[in-house]
């Protein structure tokens, strides 16, 4: 799977820029202000529909213009894909798949499995749960089928349950017909969870096993209830004793909402051991070995946006990080203020340089 070209089209500060991707390693050169995070945000956007480095649509427009369009050809399965989005003032989404309005957000994201690292990815460490179900949620998304359906499920049941808690006092009948939808799609959520994080560990120990700073990072999925809790029944009585607490909150405090992926070396979280490079360090590792259990897993093989990669890094680590990348089967997109900080570490048959300047890129060969 790879990327094959992408257009862009009144988006941030390009008024209409192509290029053709190579299915390897795409280094994207230019001072800052060039445009090369927006470009890594153009490829993010058309496969989440939502940018990561603003929740306001209109600010991505560019000036004076009322839509943004983004148009990307996917290669999938032997199969090439093509995908639209434009976005206007008004927020109103349009999305085409192969010139059929009849998709979803889902249909895109499917196609275009996408991985970001940005200096604000440590929020993967230093954030809330949230951050970590984001990162581990999108491996199992593409590694487990009925994950998607069961999720969207479990998440009505959830915004049924919360609702109920803000109109009625007591726990009665209608609390108990939805706990108990609740616990069997919790329990097939905790399921696929489990499935997936066990393949990443697996594949997290492959990576990291010649290396000293990292072999012995442990992964602990959190279910987001007690580990005492060990059944179905066990948690169904959980949520009926913990029902006034939720009353208070005015929300369900134990579920798959609140899972979570504890990162720790020897028993300290990571976070307190490592320091910040080698907190990008095993930054890069996880999202490695994401990338290899989801391209396992099937015909998946997700493209890996990396911005700045060279900020934080030391010649060793840069040295470690590039053995990872180039052990994987993946799309990789680059982006650095000079080509010399990461050129050496790419062969030159595997990459392709571009150069970004006032809103436009060139090819070149350097």
């Amino acid at each position: 799977m790879s990327l094959v070209s992408l257009q862009v089209k009144h988006f941030r500060n390009f008024a209409e820029l192509q290029f053709q991707a190579n299915d390897a390693f795409n280094l994207i050169c230019g001072e800052n202000g060039s445009g090369k995070t927006s470009l890594l945000e153009a490829i993010y956007y058309l496969a989440h529909g939502r940018s990561f480095r603003t929740s306001k649509h209109q600010r991505l427009i560019q000036h004076e213009q009322t839509a943004f369009v983004l148009h990307g050809k996917v290669s999938h399965s032997e199969q090439t894909y093509s995908l639209g989005l434009q976005r206007d003032v008004q927020a109103d989404l349009l999305l085409r798949l192969n010139g059929s309005s009849q998709c979803k957000l889902a249909d895109f994201a499917a196609l275009l499995p996408v991985q970001l690292l940005t200096p604000d990815s440590f929020r993967l460490f230093f954030g809330g749960p949230k951050e970590r179900r984001q990162f581990f949620d999108m491996g199992v998304f593409h590694v487990e089928p009925d994950f998607f359906p069961v999720w969207q499920q479990f998440s009505r049941v959830l915004k049924q349950r919360n609702a109920l808690l803000k109109q009625f006092k007591r726990y009665d009948q209608q609390f108990e017909y939805w706990d108990q939808q609740f616990v069997a799609l919790a329990w097939q959520l905790q399921q696929l969870r489990e499935n997936y994080i066990a393949k990443l560990v697996d594949a997290f120990a492959h990576l990291t096993c010649a290396n000293d700073l990292l072999n012995d990072i442990s992964l602990q999925l959190q279910a987001g209830w007690p580990e005492k809790v060990q059944q179905p029944a066990e948690l169904l009585q959980l949520l009926e004793q913990s029902f006034q607490q939720d009353l208070r909150q005015g929300f369900t405090l134990y579920g798959p909402q609140k899972a979570d992926l504890k990162l720790r070396k020897a028993a300290l979280t990571v976070e307190e051991v490592l320091s910040r490079g080698q907190l990008k360090v095993l930054l890069f590792a996880l999202k490695v070995a994401q990338n290899n259990v989801i391209g396992n897993s099937g015909k998946k093989h997700p493209l890996l946006l990396i911005d700045d990669l060279a900020s934080e890094l030391d010649a060793t680590s840069t040295q470690t990080v590039f053995d990872y990348l180039t052990n994987i089967n993946s799309q990789v997109f680059i982006t650095a203020i000079n080509a010399d900080q990461v050129s050496p570490f790419i062969p030159a048959n595997r990459r392709q340089m571009f150069h970004v300047e006032h809103g436009q890129i060139t090819s070149t060969d350097r």
